[in-house]
């Protein structure tokens, strides 16, 4: 557990510093006038490995994998502005639980994970190049996939296929309030058209779990300014 802290302290720690390397290239380049505008973005996550502790001795512990992040945002002014997204990723665990008699046993899977989050963003730089840090709240749903009662078949007909079936298992869901940092690095490499490179943290506020359980993403997002 204390290496993957240190790796993951390790990569923010070189975000930051390119992020600042980059700095005196920014303040040379031009404005690029984001006041005022509205702006749109596609984006794919790498959530990090984590481990998570509950109550009764459960413990999660989760893979690395992708998703996906759509935001949209308003610029109030060339260095403030405002972000409200969604972000989804389906990530493998495995995961230690004791049923009622005590007894151990392990699970592996995979949970769906969607949160909603709306954020306040800071450039550091007017200009097309520039690091930011943001923070914001949110709200997550996970499906952990673990089947909870017996199937449910539903039949219906289609003119075409004729008779289809589908069955459907209702799975233990759960949802919680969320909240996340980020610091990143902004490049518009035209007025309409930029990318960003970013690391965020998001903390999720489980009734169960033994404190606030922190999931690290690498983010990597291209976007349009309207």
């Amino acid at each position: 557990m204390q290496g993957k802290t240190t790796m993951r302290l390790s990569k923010t720690i070189l975000l930051a510093g390119l992020a600042l390397a980059l700095v005196p290239f920014a303040a040379t380049a031009d404005a690029q006038d984001r006041e005022g505008r509205w702006e749109f973005t596609l984006g794919t996550v790498y959530q990090l490995s984590t481990s998570v502790d509950a109550e009764g001795g459960t413990t999660v512990d989760t893979d690395n994998d992708f998703g996906f992040t759509l935001s949209t945002g308003y610029n109030i002014n060339d260095r403030l502005a405002t972000s409200f997204g969604f972000q989804w990723a389906s990530v493998g665990y495995d995961s230690t639980v004791f049923d009622e008699d005590g007894d151990e046993f392990g699970i592996s899977g995979s949970y769906d994970a969607w949160t909603l989050n709306a954020n306040l963003i800071f450039n550091l730089m007017d200009g097309p190049l520039t690091p930011y840090v943001g923070a914001g709240i949110g709200y997550t749903w996970i499906d952990t996939n673990i089947p909870t009662g017996l199937p449910d078949t539903v039949c219906w007909y289609d003119p075409w296929w004729g008779y289809i079936c589908y069955t459907e298992y209702p799975t233990k869901t759960t949802d919680t309030f969320s909240y996340q940092a980020v610091v990143g690095l902004r490049w518009e490499f035209n007025y309409s058209t930029f990318l960003r490179l970013n690391y965020a943290s998001q903390w999720l506020d489980f009734d169960n779990a033994k404190g606030t359980p922190r999931f690290d993403v690498i983010g990597l997002d291209i976007g349009w300014i309207f």
